[in-house]
């Protein structure tokens, strides 16, 4: 029996994890799953078993939330992230706005559709502990008549939603999203692809994410974000935030599933 590590998963890809322990990375690639469900996911605290050189995850320890989306082709559910504390919805001043999108974020996150209640039975992951906030990004590239008028279609979605107008770009505009997040809390980002979720990270942050987007020109609405990992960010304040790639389909198990 190898030594017992306990870690924080800080990132997700197709050919491993990253895990923190003591403050530093290690990349591994044993999992020990008992089936998809049990696989773990950025901000997991796992339990890890050193085997030699190598390190397995022997067991995830107990979650307060789990976000997911219901993969309809493969029939199981796709994790995100888990022991969230807000998630920012993120959408943008331009053809890529969809209302129906956000009210969908919404229901996957706990919240009914109609009637924008939390729901008590229709969240299995604790999505109804989450606070939701919709941000609204590249309002630097609308007139005010255009922007009031995205920022009504989200007001009516329902009572007491929150929703933030921001240029991305701008420091004081982002550093503002961080009032939203609790002390030493964690948030994820979630949206479709090009709204500009990692440019918020790299504000925010002081990063210079690589997301190989095609911008010709800010204006063309041509961005194309191609993030492919989920990854988990440290901020100073002791705060977390998630990067996660772009969504097409936001799936809810028995229903019929719609890209947009």
């Amino acid at each position: 029996m190898g030594k017992e590590i306990f870690g924080e998963i800080v990132s997700v890809h197709k050919t491993g994890y990253y895990v923190r322990v003591d403050g530093s990375l290690t990349q591994e690639f044993g999992l020990i799953p008992v089936n998809m469900e049990s696989r773990p996911v950025v901000n997991d605290r796992v339990l890890l078993e050193q085997r030699e050189d190598r390190l397995f995850v022997k067991e995830i320890l107990e979650r307060k939330n789990y976000v997911a989306r219901f993969d309809p082709y493969k029939e199981r559910y796709q994790g995100f992230a888990s022991n969230i504390d807000t998630v920012f919805i993120v959408t943008s001043a331009n053809k890529e706005f969809s209302a129906n999108r956000i009210l969908r974020f919404l229901t996957l996150l706990g919240i009914d559709s109609d009637n924008h209640d939390e729901l008590t039975s229709g969240a299995p992951f604790g999505g109804e502990n989450i606070k939701k906030v919709v941000i609204l990004t590249k309002c630097d590239l609308v007139g005010n008549n255009e922007k009031e008028g995205f920022e009504k279609k989200i007001d009516d979605l329902g009572r007491g939603l929150r929703r933030v107008s921001i240029n991305s770009l701008d420091i004081d505009d982002v550093a503002n999203l961080t009032k939203f997040i609790k002390k030493n809390g964690t948030v994820l980002l979630m949206g479709s692809s090009g709204v500009g979720k990692s440019t918020v990270i790299n504000t925010l942050l002081g990063l210079d994410l690589k997301t190989r987007e095609v911008q010709e020109d800010r204006l063309g609405n041509k961005g194309k974000h191609t993030t492919s990992a989920r990854t988990m960010y440290y901020m100073k304040c002791g705060r977390k935030i998630i990067d996660t790639p772009g969504i097409k389909i936001i799936g809810i198990e028995g229903e019929t599933f719609v890209k947009r």
